[in-house]
């Protein structure tokens, strides 16, 4: 080594020596900053799933929210619907809106001849053409139509030609938002409110097709416990189809009875079944204009098993939901129908 490099060598060595321990932490210490500054795999993996959790939780929480803002404007449709036949009545001498969709046939004669009647009585509108509360007839036009597969469907002039529209004044009243189908209408009434007798216009298998049901409610004082009536609710029953409607009123079952000893239930049979869209519950408005939820008892029923296994025009035979068709039945007409 010459004497210039020999020179600088010691001075270099001379100078690390003479830096004193507190200057080589500091020194060592900056390097270390320096060199920290990524993240671990390990460190990154538990990020990553952290925010995954985060994301997951908020989604869960849109999701009921949105699902719970559904539920309530469901329930402000049947509000409406429930003020406005309240509304209608008031304009129209205390009469309640028939709960049909179409003229029956042979309405004629069926004016004047109610069938289980001890006497011919002549109905208050027998100098009236019959309105229902929607009217989808076949006489009214453009309120059916027919899509390229064949498949009817009802229309908003079917709304617009009912009795209660000119009180509700929209026709997404008329449809829950909570409804998956195409259809313009979610909302059946209840087919014994508003009807001289309360099967006068229904022909079905079983005793209903006999039994003597003459109640007359076609005004609200005849309703005894208005508070306790259903009066409307979102019916899963469509005919013609995906883009069909819901036909006349909801008829449930005003038949099927319960034995307070056994717990067992006799002419259990499902004729038209409420809508479940919600976790556990169904939305109902009552013939007082309140509205309410009604709590299902019935695992088979809050799972959907009972819409989703309708066929050919028939419910199955779920016996586990006798106890809410039971229910269901007792808020047809409390007080009449037992």
């Amino acid at each position: 080594m010459n004497p210039p490099d020999l020179f600088r060598f010691c001075k270099e060595f001379k100078r690390v020596r003479l830096r004193s321990r507190p200057q080589r932490m500091a020194q060592r210490n900056l390097q270390t900053r320096h060199t920290r500054h990524a993240f671990t795999l390990v460190e990154l993996l538990v990020v990553i799933a952290i925010v995954a959790i985060l994301i997951s939780l908020i989604m869960v929480g849109i999701g009921r929210a949105n699902q719970a803002g559904r539920a309530t404007v469901c329930r402000g449709n049947l509000r409406a619907i429930a003020l406005a036949a309240n509304t209608y009545s008031s304009s129209n001498k205390s009469r309640t809106p028939s709960p049909r969709t179409d003229t029956p046939a042979g309405w004629t004669n069926l004016k004047t001849s109610p069938p289980f009647d001890t006497k011919a009585v002549t109905r208050e509108d027998a100098s009236n053409s019959y309105i229902g509360w929607v009217r989808t007839e076949s006489s009214l036009m453009n309120s059916i139509k027919t899509n390229s597969s064949g498949e009817q469907y009802e229309t908003d002039v079917a709304l617009q030609n009912g009795s209660l529209y000119n009180y509700i004044g929209v026709e997404n009243a008329y449809k829950s938002p909570q409804d998956p189908t195409a259809r313009v209408r979610s909302y059946s009434l209840n087919s014994f409110v508003g009807v001289m007798y309360c099967n006068d216009f229904y022909t079905l298998p079983g005793q209903i097709s006999t039994a003597p049901y003459t109640f007359d409610t076609r005004t609200m004082a005849s309703i005894s416990k208005p508070a306790q009536t259903l009066f409307a609710l979102p019916e899963w029953n469509q005919t013609n189809g995906a883009l069909g409607w819901n036909a006349n009123g909801y008829l449930g079952n005003p038949e099927i009875t319960v034995n307070p000893t056994t717990g067992t239930y006799t002419n259990a049979t499902w004729y038209g079944a409420p809508a479940v869209w919600n976790p556990g519950f169904i939305n109902m408005a009552y013939v007082d204009g309140s509205v309410d939820t009604y709590a299902i008892q019935s695992p088979e029923m809050k799972n959907g098993d009972l819409q989703s296994q309708f066929s050919g025009g028939n419910y199955p035979n779920l016996p586990d939901t006798n106890v809410d068709q039971y229910n269901i039945k007792m808020m047809l007409l409390p007080g009449k129908i037992k």
